[in-house]
């Protein structure tokens, strides 16, 4: 019988078939185009996005009420 795996030990499984065995080449991974890319290391790295105007307009409203 299978053991479930929680999503992020399924990216690592995956990462490491990916990089030959090689725990140094996951870290070191240079195809930025893969969607598990962020998630390589066993982290979520997201890149903060700047304020737009609608951010900014609706956390002005939220303050206000």
């Amino acid at each position: 019988m299978k053991k479930n795996l929680e999503p992020i030990q399924a990216i690592r499984k995956k990462c490491y078939e990916c990089s030959n065995g090689q725990y140094a080449e996951i870290r070191d991974c240079i195809i930025e185009t893969c969607p598990l890319y962020p998630f390589r290391t066993g982290k979520r790295h997201f890149k903060q996005e700047e304020n737009t105007t609608e951010q900014i307009a609706l956390e002005f409203m939220i303050k206000e009420f």
